[in-house]
Order: structure tokens, then C-alpha cells, then sequence
């Protein structure tokens, strides 16, 4: 059975459909079962930073109202077999019930060692069904303070929903902290007061990465792929130890490299 983890935020825009495609993707490439769930139906995006927009033939809510099998459901990764994805539909109607939801979820993990589920910001109907059908939640902040303020709200729920404490992932740290509208690295996680598993900094590289379906976490030439199969290693190893950069930075455009390079399994997890 699957390790179920909802990954959400208090707010839109902190970059949690990006973490989701590229942690699903570091916790592939070591060698893990993982399937990443899209249910931030009306939006449903998940397939963009995966690639796998032109691959997408059914929905969830094509498999509940019969019209195919949940194995036509499932959509695989193009270049890590071990990577699956599944994408709900514009149509919220069949969503509504969080049962029915969880019990999709279950039938899907017993396939797998991870399932990821995409949920949208906010508290409405699809953050119900994404946190009441995991049994572990990973919270994606900015240090910007309306996120900030949305995320510890959604925080709050998560401990009264899910046994297991909700993780945190901070995203576009910057080290812009002198700035008005953010909050010292320090003060967040004092803050929110739960374990950080991980640290994403702004990158232009991961924009680039997102446009071309390519998730960074397949590079390792990339500090920002390094840190994501970090995060992946502290969410297999159930710890939250803090990344250390052992390489320098290096110039090098992850659409210019050899696929050899550019695909290849990494020992940096």
C-alpha cells in the first residue's frame, strides 16, 4: 500500500503543482512506484510541468461515471518508468463526494509505494478530498506573509484531519528577507511551528523547466534539481535534514545536455 500525501498551501501562486511534478519525480528516479494525482479540478495543470499534456485521453471522473477503466486512467511518464500520472477533469460534478474520492485513491494505491495528490489552494471542496483521502500532508509557503498567514490557517485543519504532522516545504526563499512583504527564513518556521523538509530558492531555471515539461529534478546539474531529490530523500527517510550544496553553480541550460545526463538516475538523493 502507498504512502498517500496531500500536497497543498493556504494560497495560489506558491508553486505547489511544481513541487508536486518534481518531488513525484526525485522519489521516481530513486527507484520508487509513485503516481501523481491532479485534483485541483477546474484548473488541473499538473500535466504541464510533467510534460504530459498531449498523453492525457481520460480523466477521473471518466472512470466514475464508467466510461473506461481506471487503468486508462493512468498515464505514464515518458522517460522514468516507475512515474505515473492521472488527471481529474474541468467538470468538478463527480468530485463532490470525499468518500468516493478516497476510495479512487485507495483502489490506486495499492499499486504503488507513493501517491501524490495535487490539491488546490484554499479550503474548498477539492482541498477536502485531497487531505481526507492522504494519510500524510505536505504544506508548499512563500515567505511572503499573506501566504504565510493562508498556510498556517490551512496547517491548523491539517492536524485535526490527517494523524501524521503536516510537513513544510518553503519555496521562492529568494533571500529577499529585507523586503517588506516577506518574512526572515528563521520567523516562518517559528511561525508555522512544523518540520521543514526542504527549501526551494527562486530560479529561473525551474520557469524554464516548467514551460518545457521537463521537471528540474530530472538534472542534477541544477542546485534546484539537487534540492528536490533532497526533499525526496527526507520524505523516504521520514527526517528533515537541511540541504548542503556540495557542488558550485554551473551555467549549463538542462535542455542543452546529453540525455545521458539529462535523464540519468543521480546518487545525489
Amino acid at each position: 500500500m502507498a504512502r498517500v500525501i496531500c500536497i497543498t498551501s493556504g494560497k495560489g501562486g506558491v508553486g505547489k503543482t511544481t513541487v508536486t511534478a518534481n518531488l513525484g519525480t526525485a522519489l521516481a528516479l530513486s527507484g520508487s512506484s509513485v503516481c501523481l494525482i491532479d485534483a485541483d479540478f477546474g484548473l488541473r495543470n499538473l500535466d504541464i510541468p510533467l510534460g504530459l499534456s498531449n498523453r492525457v485521453r481520460y480523466h477521473i471522473s471518466d472512470f466514475l461515471t464508467g466510461q473506461c477503466a481506471l487503468h486508462q486512467v493512468i498515464v505514464k511518464d515518458k522517460r522514468i518508468s516507475t512515474l505515473s500520472f492521472i488527471s481529474c477533469s474541468n467538470d468538478a460534478v463527480h468530485h463532490d463526494d470525499p468518500q468516493v474520492f478516497g476510495e479512487v485513491v485507495q483502489q490506486i494505491a495499492q499499486n504503488y509505494d507513493y501517491v501524490l495528490i495535487d490539491s488546490p489552494a484554499g479550503i474548498e471542496n477539492g482541498f477536502w478530498n485531497a487531505a481526507l483521502a492522504a494519510g500524510e500532508a505536505i504544506v508548499v509557503t512563500t515567505p511572503h506573509r499573506t501566504s504565510l498567514q493562508d498556510a498556517d490557517r490551512v496547517i491548523g485543519l491539517l492536524e485535526d484531519m490527517i494523524p501524521a504532522p503536516p510537513q513544510l516545504i518553503i519555496n521562492m526563499a529568494d533571500g529577499q528577507e529585507a523586503r517588506s512583504a516577506t518574512v526572515k527564513m528563521q520567523d516562518i518556521i517559528d511561525i508555522l511551528n512544523i518540520g521543514v523538509i526542504g527549501v526551494i530558492h527562486a530560479d529561473v531555471e525551474i520557469i524554464r523547466s516548467v514551460h518545457k515539461g521537463i521537471p528540474i529534478a530530472l538534472n542534477p546539474e541544477f542546485e534546484s534539481g539537487l534540492r528536490f531529490r533532497h526533499i525526496a530523500h527526507n520524505v523516504a527517510k521520514n527526517q528533515q535534514e537541511p540541504f548542503i550544496s556540495l557542488k558550485p553553480k554551473r551555467h549549463i541550460s538542462v535542455f542543452s545536455l546529453p540525455p545521458r545526463l539529462r535523464w540519468g538516475k543521480s546518487s545525489s538523493l
